[in-house]
């Protein structure tokens, strides 16, 4: 009977400790510049299951429609209502693993061809892309280097893209063409983030002077910080400044645990199933 006693003790301080765990960060991100949400994010597929810290599949690219993990599986999403598996996931049954993405809206196969997207506008989600697309070209420019990880469309008329590629390294790609009818070609490639500067980069987006241009290596998140925050807020008349800058917040909750399962430019996942967006 008092083993017994003891041990519901014992768990029920286990729960008050995690509980108290879990506010401290959440807090603590609340406080680094986001909002918390009223739901939760369950999926167990991309959930740590058990005593394990690490999910069976890691999400390497997340938004409010759907989601691509590092094993090239896709998922559908459903952030606000969950699917009648009682998830906010539910695995997409696709053929082909995904090596690559552009923007959000073209997807790389490991048979080197190009898809739609989930949720891209006016086409038919994974269906292939093809010559009579009139950036077909432009995709096989870009994503057609099997060192290519992610694309980000800077300035399509300027034809700037910044581009991840395997070495850990941001290139930017200029890319021109003489006129509509002749081929694309790539004048310049030059390093926009580097090794030496942040590591090896495993993620990024960018938004301009905006906090959801950030920069993920495997240890340490860095996103663009307001370096007079104070009077752009209190002043009408006084503009925004922003730098690239380690978030010791996030970086901290991205290596302990209850720590972060998932950061990019609209949301951020808690592996204790929080769900965070951040405060433009």
């Amino acid at each position: 009977m008092k083993k017994k006693i003891g041990l519901i003790i014992g768990m029920s301080l286990a729960t008050i400790l995690l509980t108290g765990c879990d506010g401290t960060v959440t807090r603590d991100i609340r406080h680094a510049g986001f909002t918390l949400s009223n739901n939760e994010f369950v999926c167990s597929e991309l959930m740590p299951i058990g005593e394990s810290s690490e999910p069976n599949d890691k999400i390497l690219f997340m938004n409010e429609t759907y989601a691509i993990t590092e094993n090239g599986n896709l998922y559908d999403i459903s952030l606000s209502q969950s699917y009648s598996n009682n998830q906010n996931c539910k695995k997409i049954n696709f053929e082909q693993d995904i090596i690559a993405y552009m923007d959000s809206s073209i997807l790389k196969g490991e048979d080197n061809k190009y898809y739609y997207a989930p949720g891209t506008n006016n086409t038919t989600p994974l269906t292939e892309v093809t010559a009579n697309d009139s950036n077909y070209q432009l995709y096989t420019l870009l994503l057609g280097n099997e060192n290519v990880k992610k694309v980000i469309t800077v300035d399509s008329n300027a034809g700037i893209y910044y581009v991840l590629e395997n070495d850990g390294v941001v290139y930017q790609y200029t890319i021109t063409r003489q006129d509509y009818s002749a081929p694309y070609t790539l004048v310049s490639k030059e390093p926009v983030y580097d090794k030496e500067k942040y590591g090896e980069i495993v993620d990024f987006n960018y938004a301009g002077d905006s906090t959801t241009t950030y920069i993920k290596t495997n240890t340490e998140i860095y996103h663009m910080q307001k370096t007079n925050e104070e009077e752009c807020t209190k002043y009408a008349d006084v503009e925004c400044k922003y730098t690239m800058k380690k978030d010791e917040t996030l970086t901290k909750y991205y290596k302990e645990e209850p720590k972060i399962l998932y950061y990019g430019s609209s949301i951020l996942i808690t592996t204790y199933q929080k769900e965070f967006t951040p405060i433009a």
